[in-house]
């Protein structure tokens, strides 16, 4: 009896690790972490991404894996260059970058398109300077994600966390079940127990 509720117990475990890490997977994809299990889709084929290196930075990747905005960014319709990603907000159709230039002025950047194509045929887009009040008037039809490095550590680290606890979970589970399938396969036979005894 007691080794069923064990097994059950592991059982449990493993369900709630794999649950959770699926949670923070999607989660992590908006602090541009990467989603191995969620099928997230942004305009124009777009792909949040953070670099963990220091100093650590956001950019956006366009749909051929190339960097499209991030710090450091300027663009010919633009003022000033992106000294920080502070968040972004995004529809079916658009994208809005909030950052600050070089003199921490809070900046906005809204997508257009170019009138180009990319490499796989599709709307080439670029950014251009919206003054607050645009941004106002626009902002509340966007889903906003801060651009926080401190959240995505903390994803990046409990995504680990439950992929362990599942992967640990499995092999208890697995190993439980092969004994109980063939208990002698663990057992040592007699003439080697003999020999080790010796």
């Amino acid at each position: 009896m007691k080794k069923v509720i064990v097994f059950i117990l592991f059982g449990i475990l493993f369900f709630l690790s794999v649950l959770l890490y699926i949670i923070y997977d999607s989660k992590g994809y908006y602090y541009g972490i990467g989603c191995g299990f969620c099928n997230e889709n942004m305009p124009y084929g777009l792909t949040p991404k953070i670099n963990f290196d220091y100093p650590q930075n956001f950019v956006l990747l366009n749909e051929d894996g190339f960097e499209l905005t991030g710090g450091g960014f300027r663009y010919k319709k633009s003022s000033f260059k992106i000294k920080k990603f502070l968040s972004y907000g995004y529809n079916d159709t658009s994208i809005i970058a909030k950052c600050t230039d070089s003199l921490d002025n809070v900046k906005y950047l809204v997508s257009y398109e170019t009138g180009n194509k990319s490499e796989k045929g599709n709307p080439a887009i670029s950014f251009k300077d919206i003054d607050n009040s645009q941004y106002i008037q626009i902002k509340e039809s966007y889903q906003w994600v801060d651009v926080d490095e401190e959240k995505a550590n903390v994803t990046r680290l409990m995504k680990f966390i439950f992929l362990v606890g599942a992967l640990f979970s499995l092999l208890f589970i697995v190993r439980k079940f092969i004994k109980s399938k063939n208990p002698k396969a663990t057992e040592l036979p007699r003439e080697d127990k003999e020999k080790r005894g010796n």
